[in-house]
């Protein structure tokens, strides 16, 4: 399992933001339990805004062939001469 290094940052910084949800929420709860749903999805809200602020994939796109089949055409050849 490889994990972009800058998916790991967002990934761990959403989850402190939704930590942070659950310990505010828990602190207004009579029963001192925190909104689990709340923060899942304030975590999950921080992740897919820093992923679009900052991109997902940073790699380039392969290069095109270009005949679109895969393969490079050769060159042209001259027509055979062995039959004169």
């Amino acid at each position: 399992m490889n994990i972009d290094p800058l998916g790991g940052v967002l990934l761990v910084g959403a989850c402190v933001v939704g930590y942070f949800v659950h310990k505010h929420t828990a602190r207004q709860d009579t029963a001192g339990k925190g909104d689990i749903v709340g923060a899942i999805v304030a975590a999950a809200s921080v992740l897919t805004a820093l992923v679009l602020i900052f991109g997902g994939d940073h790699t380039p796109p392969p290069p095109s062939a270009p005949n679109g089949n895969g393969m490079i055409p050769s060159a042209p050849t001259s027509p055979s001469t062995a039959g004169r």
